[in-house]
């Protein structure tokens, strides 16, 4: 990356003097935090500043997309998963940040829904609930995760939670979204309700349809 771009990128209020001097700044101190036994993790001349790709590092968003759908066990998973904390750069408005952050997002989930449906065929409950709760936790209303709570609670034979899990997401997406949960939520309720439950062994959490999954950077950090 071109020294001017990533000065205007970061510092866009800032003349570009300042903006320079801040990048010259801060590129000193990421080079002391990721040096790793006196090599560094950046490539840097007069006008251009790249990534080494031979130093040893961890890259923590290459991790989240690196492990696969198939294949994978739930502790494959929780260890893949268990990385990601949130949105990426919280309080950063750039529209560069947007795309970064929601395709991490869209990693996050697709792999917690393969998660949860692995965890409910082995009818492992209390990690379904304390998985499903983490990802409520980070927003959004997702509602795979409200599906496997609903079934995790009727098939431990309290139906009564199962119904209030269900209207604690009606009433969000109401307020929120404005829209109401979909056919495939609204028919475990349903069911639910009619007595029946959950053949995990046959109907897991249906993964999120993401089109794309290709990994993209997010922080380094040394080995």
């Amino acid at each position: 990356h071109r020294r001017e771009r990533l000065a205007g990128l970061l510092w866009p209020d800032s003349s570009e003097d300042n903006a320079r001097s801040n990048l010259r700044h801060e590129l000193c101190r990421l080079r002391k935090a990721l040096e790793i036994e006196g090599q560094t993790c950046f490539l840097v001349d007069d006008l251009t500043i790249a990534f080494a790709p031979n130093c040893d590092y961890s890259l923590d968003a290459q991790r989240l997309a690196s492990i696969p759908l198939e294949g994978s066990t739930a502790d494959d998973l929780i260890d893949a998963i268990s990385i990601y904390q949130g949105d990426l750069l919280p309080g950063f408005y750039d529209e560069w940040v947007y795309a970064e952050r929601d395709h991490l997002h869209a990693l996050f989930e697709v792999r917690m829904a393969r998660l949860l449906e692995i965890l409910q065929t082995e009818r492992r409950w209390a990690e379904v609930q304390d998985w499903g709760m983490r990802w409520i936790a980070v927003g959004q209303w997702p509602e795979p995760a409200y599906r496997v709570f609903m079934s995790a609670y009727a098939n431990t034979g309290d139906l009564s939670k199962a119904v209030a899990t269900y209207e604690r997401l009606y009433q969000g997406l109401q307020k929120d979204l404005g829209v109401e949960p979909s056919e495939q939520t609204q028919a475990l309720i349903k069911n639910l309700k009619a007595g029946g439950k959950l053949d995990v062994a046959r109907k897991g959490t249906q993964s999120p349809n993401f089109a794309s999954e290709v990994a993209s950077p997010s922080v380094a950090s040394p080995r």
